[in-house]
């Protein structure tokens, strides 16, 4: 998967003591506006892992998360799992996702992927 998507960050190394908030599978309607709201209220910063078919769907929302300095990250187009789905056509959905998603992060939906993904 690192060789089809080298510009992905795999990796990340520091010694800062730090929390990183994320939140997966948006935006969605509801849910990722009042999560916004939330985070505006502290003054914090997340990172949204997005579906690329919910930005296509919500583009506004996302826009949104872009506006407020959030960082975003590949979730894949439609949520595949990684173990039920053939590496071509995994591959596939993460690369429909990423024309949506600027990003060079990639988190897998469920935390699955195969040796060969």
């Amino acid at each position: 998967m690192r060789k089809l998507f080298p510009r992905y960050t795999w990796n990340l190394k520091n010694n800062e003591r730090r929390v990183y908030l994320t939140f997966d599978d948006g935006p969605h309607p509801t849910i990722t506006p009042w999560v916004l709201d939330e985070l505006e209220k502290f003054n914090a910063k997340a990172t949204f892992f997005c579906i690329g078919k919910n930005v296509a769907q919500h583009p506004r929302i996302y826009q949104r998360i872009l506006d407020e300095g959030h960082s975003v990250g590949n979730h894949t187009h439609t949520h595949l799992d990684g173990w039920k789905t053939d590496t071509e056509r995994y591959a596939k959905d993460v690369e429909q996702a990423a024309q949506y998603i600027d990003s060079r992060l990639f988190r897998p939906p469920y935390g699955k992927m195969t040796k060969v993904q």
